[in-house]
């Protein structure tokens, strides 16, 4: 800086003396306003605003879980109602229902696919803790291959609760006539003994 400017400004900070002085203390004053006020404010405003941020998010993912959760409670009560239905709609009641249902359903198959019933049996089986039980069944019959393959279809697509277990076919001896078919099936069954207890 040449001479010129430093005189000058020494000539104003002695005649303005006071004035020079009354900004330098608005000038301490603001950065001490803005230093205890105002930059505290502002931080308080962004920690409100991030608050605020992270609620919504929060709500939001609230929202969601609350909904999963609804649906998972409908969808089992409507799974609970379902099976219900099907308890009562499609398995027999009690054993000698399913046994009657069964083996005459069975019977009946046998003869409209022209196989020769050799042997049929029935066992029931319930475990303790289920209020269903099952009956297994198994059967020997005879026939010709596709009536055996179109008695098994129409096993199949009964409206019987029918569950085929295992299928042994074999080639019959000098005396019998095509196929034989030995086959072990399930179905299940409401226990009459709960249905009763129930009741009471």
């Amino acid at each position: 800086m040449t001479r010129a400017p430093r005189v000058f400004i020494r000539r104003v900070l002695s005649e303005k003396r006071m004035l020079v002085g009354w900004v330098v203390i608005g000038l301490i004053v603001d950065a001490g306003l803005y230093g205890l006020a105002v930059y505290p404010w502002t931080l308080r405003v962004e920690s409100a605003h991030r608050r605020a941020s992270t609620a919504a998010t929060n709500l939001e993912a609230a929202r969601q879980h609350s909904e999963m959760a609804r649906r998972a409670t409908d969808g089992k009560n409507r799974a609970e109602m379902e099976l219900r239905t099907f308890h009562r709609e499609i398995l027999p009641f009690g054993l000698a229902g399913a046994r009657s249902l069964t083996l005459a359903r069975l019977a009946a198959l046998a003869d409209d696919h022209d196989l020769s019933m050799e042997r049929r049996a029935s066992t029931p089986d319930r475990a303790e803790d289920s209020p269903l039980a099952r009956l297994q069944v198994s059967m020997l019959l005879s026939g010709a291959y596709r009536d055996i393959r179109r008695f098994i279809h129409a096993i199949e697509t009964a409206p019987e609760f029918l569950v085929i277990d295992e299928i042994v076919l074999s080639r019959g001896d000098g005396s019998a006539t095509g196929e034989v078919l030995e086959l072990r099936l399930s179905t299940y069954y409401r226990n009459s003994d709960d249905e009763e207890h129930g009741q009471r």
